[in-house]
C-alpha cells in the first residue's frame, strides 16, 4: 500500500509525476536560433553517452540517431517546446548532438526556381 505522500507523485495511467522544472534543472533560457521547430538534431557519431543521462536525455540520443526535427523530438517526448529546447541544449553542450548547419546561402535556391516549382505545383 502506497502513502498520500507517494499517490501525489504517481499517476497510474500516467506514470511518476515530474515538474517540468526538476527536468531542466530549473532553467528555461536558450541560445536564440538555435533549435527552431525545423531545425534537425543528430547524434553526434561515436559520441559516447554518459551513464548519468535522465531518461528524457537519453531518449532523446537514441532518437537523435537518424536525423530529426526538433518538433518532433517534442511530440515523442510529450513535452512542451520550451523544455525539449533545454534538454537539446545541455546534450548539444556535452557533445552527444548537433544541428547539421543547412547549406550557406550562395547555394540557395533563387527566385526563378521556386517560381518554376510554384508553378508545376499549381498545374497539378
Amino acid at each position: 500500500m502506497t502513502s498520500p505522500a507517494e499517490d501525489v507523485w504517481y499517476d497510474a495511467e500516467a506514470g511518476p509525476l515530474v515538474r517540468l522544472y526538476a527536468i531542466t534543472g530549473g532553467r528555461t533560457e536558450t541560445p536564440p536560433g538555435d533549435f527552431t521547430l525545423g531545425a534537425i538534431v543528430q547524434r553526434v557519431p561515436d559520441a559516447t553517452p554518459a551513464t548519468d543521462l535522465s531518461h528524457e536525455q537519453a531518449t532523446v540520443v537514441e532518437l537523435a540517431e537518424r536525423p530529426v526535427s526538433v518538433s518532433e523530438v517534442a511530440a515523442r517526448l510529450g513535452l512542451p517546446l520550451g523544455t525539449v529546447r533545454v534538454i537539446l541544449s545541455d546534450l548539444r553542450d556535452a557533445g552527444l548532438i548537433h544541428v547539421p548547419r543547412s547549406r550557406d546561402a550562395s547555394q540557395a535556391p533563387n527566385m526563378q526556381l521556386l517560381q518554376r516549382v510554384l508553378s508545376g505545383l499549381n498545374s497539378l
